[in-house]
């Protein structure tokens, strides 16, 4: 009985010692608790709309093709015209000197004459020869041979054109008794002699000529308009250019030329059944691809018969700014006025 009784006092003392460590273990740590550890936070992701980028065309700069053209004649400078002119009154001098008769002892004596000025002009878009003569009121022929011109229906722009004085005339239109015969080596154009000179008109209002005159029995009037075909097509005359009379009636049967560097290319008559409307008429170049092109066009037939004159139009193609609605300018409207 007596080591049960141990026994059970053992058990005892060791449950109140598992009891007591196991209270002391609690309140130790709630007095001392575990540091937690710290959670780093991920980053969280947030799905946003696709928005629209917007693309900006910068502009490129297209590369000019070079025209297969003849090149254009030298332009004499103000120099060599000041110098030519000078050599040249001498010489017309001395060969009239033998020639014109001894004035009266009671006529005054003729007053010197200043030398003329040279007078120059710019050529501007659009302008063509005979338009700039008749702002001068000289030929179209006088301009050609004072500026050496092979091709009078070819000026660019840019270009300058010397402007003869109205009292300059070509030597074919000079008359006979002003040419020394004995001077074969005399200009083909000659200064006023030493012949009296005309009275000046009187003050009596004339009429301004009329555009009828030689050179305008056809009249030409270039029109630019964005919507007939895409600015970047390859230059040339649209279907919508027409030839009127001056009470805007169409006529059928004209023929225009277009010279491209020496290069002439017809159209089909206006107004060919099946083909054109009435009065219209188109040239196509052949070109796909913009061109920058100067040319210059007129009518050359009506009816199978050649028109004795007509006014040159100067079309200037380019390729600036190609895109759809542009400033460039590839096809081109060309109208007519038929004017006798």
């Amino acid at each position: 009985m007596k080591w049960r009784h141990w026994s059970i006092l053992i058990i005892l003392v060791l449950l109140n010692y598992i009891i007591f460590s196991t209270a002391f273990t609690q309140l130790a740590r709630q007095r001392n608790p575990a540091a937690i550890p710290t959670r780093t936070p991920q980053p969280t992701f947030v799905s946003m709309a696709p928005k629209a980028v917007s693309w900006v065309v910068l502009p490129t700069s297209t590369v000019q093709p070079t025209p297969t053209s003849r090149p254009p004649l030298p332009t004499p400078t103000m120099t060599e015209v000041i110098s030519q002119t000078e050599t040249l009154v001498p010489e017309v001098e001395a060969t009239e000197a033998p020639t014109a008769s001894p004035p009266p002892t009671d006529a005054p004596e003729p007053t010197p004459t200043a030398t003329a000025q040279v007078v120059t002009h710019v050529v501007r878009r659009g302008e063509y020869l005979s338009l700039i003569a008749q702002e001068y009121g000289v030929s179209s022929r006088m301009i050609a041979d004072a500026n050496n011109l092979g091709n009078p229906n070819l000026i660019i722009t840019g270009q300058t054109l010397i402007i003869p004085s109205p009292g300059q005339m070509p030597a074919a239109d000079q008359p006979a008794a002003t040419l020394s015969p004995e001077s074969p080596a005399a200009p083909t154009r000659v200064p006023p002699t030493a012949t009296p000179k005309p009275k000046p008109p009187t003050a009596t209002p004339t009429a301004p000529p009329t555009p009828t005159t030689v050179g305008s029995q056809f009249t030409a009037n270039v029109v630019w308009h964005p919507l007939v075909a895409p600015n970047c097509a390859g230059p040339g005359i649209a279907k919508e250019s027409v030839i009127q009379d001056l009470s805007g009636s169409p006529i059928n049967g004209v023929r225009v030329e277009v010279d491209c560097y020496g290069t002439v290319m017809p159209s089909d008559p206006s107004g060919t059944p099946g083909v054109y409307d009435p009065g219209h008429y188109d040239v196509s170049f052949g070109q796909t691809e913009p061109q920058a092109w100067t040319c210059t066009a007129r009518v050359f037939d009506l009816n199978g018969q050649p028109v004795a004159s007509s006014q040159t139009a100067t079309i200037q193609f380019d390729t600036n700014d190609c895109r759809p609605g542009g400033i460039g300018h590839q096809v081109a409207i060309v109208n007519w006025t038929k004017h006798w």
